[in-house]
């Protein structure tokens, strides 16, 4: 503190948290005076840090504090908050909105039935423990428009998944407290919060984007508050607000992709501020090395965990077959319970009926149909195909044995198919079940969508080219 002469003012400057130097946190601070040159948010090496002033207390705001307490600011706003979210929450008592996707997605978790969805799983493994709190059997199928059955307590997975919109109103008012705004004006942010009429809508429903911004919120409010410990770095509350930090990207990363804006934004805080320590000449080499290890580790490693985590548990509950499951690689789809390819016979014998699969879980099935490719050969196309389908059926013929040939004059087309297993090494054709067509290919075209590769075609069993050797296929297992 400066006094410079009688009537002059009194100046503070905060360089920590606390004027009591405990670390304690408090909401009671007014904003910070223009910062004179030289100022840094992390003490210089020569500066006192244990020598901590706080904000100056006027008596309005004195007064204020008297009136009205944080905490009950706090408790007041939720209600506000809670009753714009849960009054009259079941009136619509049928499946609204995206209720049809993701109340389906729950019921899965408790039917420990695999889905495939675009988004990552944490959400959606919310609103299925909803769903068993409620005391939902799994057998509802959440049908768009149907009314919902005696059974199915909707109106307890509605008010579940409006807890993360509610909650949105106090972390607000925290955050704003935390950059420094004073009482009034931080609780005017959080009742814009809490009247916006697109969180309102969406917290009512069974939706996975009330848990989304209730992870994006505590996101941003634990960096506010990591934000104010910056002059107390490595205390146990730096280090707190920042683990919390790391935790509140991993699960909102784990919700829905466009979470990952969230990570955009502290990154971008993140790389500033160690620019900022990075020009201070005056800080250690040895603290900036720990700095960049402490937001390695939290700030990377810990969301990556939580992210991991998530996917954990959800492979883990979903161990049942389904039909999504096709997009899987192979060897994910036969540890499920009650697959398909875990009944199929060890040993594939000459006409078996098979479907081959990529082990690029993007390409899916060897496919074929009736359209011709519009370029190169003009022949029926041959494509990969995601879905159970029948015109994913090959029927595979044994031509050869494996060592019984070398070049393709050695083969004999007229030969009938040869009886029995198929081993590694032998030469097969591949009849497409839907069409009659052979499985072709030749080097005079090149693919359709690639000039790396051969194009690959169907040809009539009656034609001239089913009786040439490039209708042939060597087994590799």
């Amino acid at each position: 503190m400066s006094n410079y002469g009688p009537a002059a003012p009194v100046i503070f400057y905060d360089q920590s948290s606390s004027s009591s130097g405990k670390g304690h946190e408090t909401f009671d601070d007014l904003h910070l005076p223009q910062k004179p040159v030289g100022f840094s948010a992390y003490p210089l090496a020569d500066r006192l840090t244990d020598d901590t002033i706080d904000y100056p207390s006027t008596q309005s705001q004195r007064t204020r504090s008297r009136g009205i307490s944080e905490q009950t600011m706090i408790i007041v706003l939720t209600l506000i908050a809670a009753f714009t979210k849960l009054y009259r929450i079941g009136r619509r008592d049928n499946v609204s909105w995206d209720e049809a996707h993701f109340g389906k997605f729950g019921a899965y978790y408790l039917n420990r039935t695999f889905y495939h969805d675009v988004h990552p799983p944490l959400a959606k493994m919310l609103v299925g423990f909803s769903e068993l709190l409620a005391g939902h059997n799994g057998t509802f199928e959440f049908k768009g428009g149907h009314t919902y059955p005696a059974f199915v307590n909707y109106r307890f997975m509605r008010v579940f998944n409006a807890l993360f919109g509610i909650a949105l109103t106090p972390m607000a008012y925290i955050t704003f407290r935390q950059l420094r705004l004073p009482m009034r004006f931080a609780a005017m942010a959080a009742l814009f919060v809490t009247f916006d009429n697109a969180i309102c809508v969406m917290s009512r429903f069974i939706l996975l984007d009330a848990p989304l911004l209730g992870f994006t919120a505590l996101a941003l409010t634990m960096l506010a508050c990591f934000h104010r410990q910056r002059s107390q770095p490595f205390s146990p509350l730096w280090w707190r607000y920042l683990l919390l930090t790391g935790v509140a990207l991993g699960l909102v990363s784990s919700s829905k992709w466009v979470g990952l804006f969230a990570v955009a934004l502290v990154g971008l805080y993140t790389i500033a501020e160690l620019y900022e320590m990075f020009c201070n000449v005056h800080m250690p080499v040895n603290t900036y090395v720990r700095h960049w290890m402490a937001r390695i580790l939290a700030l990377i490693v810990i969301p990556l965990f939580v992210y991991m985590l998530t996917f954990k548990m959800h492979f883990s509950v979903l161990n049942r077959y389904h039909g999504s499951a096709n997009f899987m690689p192979t060897g994910f789809q036969v540890r499920l319970r009650g697959n398909p390819l875990g009944r199929q016979p060890y040993d594939i014998h000459t006409g078996s009926y098979v479907r081959l699969h990529s082990h690029d879980s993007g390409a899916g099935y060897l496919h074929s149909h009736e359209h011709k490719y519009p370029v190169g050969s003009q022949r029926q196309q041959i494509t990969g195909y995601g879905y159970a389908d029948p015109n994913n059926f090959w029927a595979i013929d044994r031509r050869m044995v494996a060592g019984s040939f070398n070049t393709a004059e050695n083969i004999d087309m007229n030969a009938a198919p040869i009886e029995g297993a198929i081993q590694d090494g032998d030469l097969v054709s591949m009849r497409h079940n839907s069409t009659s067509t052979y499985l072709y290919t030749e080097s005079t075209f090149t693919a359709p969508m690639s000039g790396k590769y051969h194009e690959v075609s169907a040809v009539s069993v009656n034609s001239t080219e089913a009786k040439h050797p490039n209708i042939m296929w060597v087994v590799e297992i």
